[in-house]
């Protein structure tokens, strides 16, 4: 299922929710402050300096794996 991802700065402060399509848009529209929304990630990756700025992130979390990679070498 594809997720929604807000991440919100409010005085140095970073939250980061997770939502369904269904869920932000609910949110969305009841939101009444009309947040300041990005349309690309800010220059400053440091979220501190974001302001009130709210980042919507579409996509699924992903977890890397460990793949074990064995070379040998053999000789005649």
């Amino acid at each position: 299922m594809e997720k929604y991802y807000v991440i919100h700065n409010s005085d140095g402060d970073t939250t980061v929710y997770s939502y369904t399509k269904e869920e932000l848009l609910e949110m969305l529209n009841d939101d009444e402050e009309n947040d300041k929304y990005f349309d690309e990630i800010p220059f400053e990756v440091d979220t501190n300096y974001w302001g009130e700025g709210t980042l919507i992130i579409r996509g699924k979390i992903v977890k890397p794996k460990e793949k074990k990679i064995v070379v040998n070498f053999d000789i005649d």
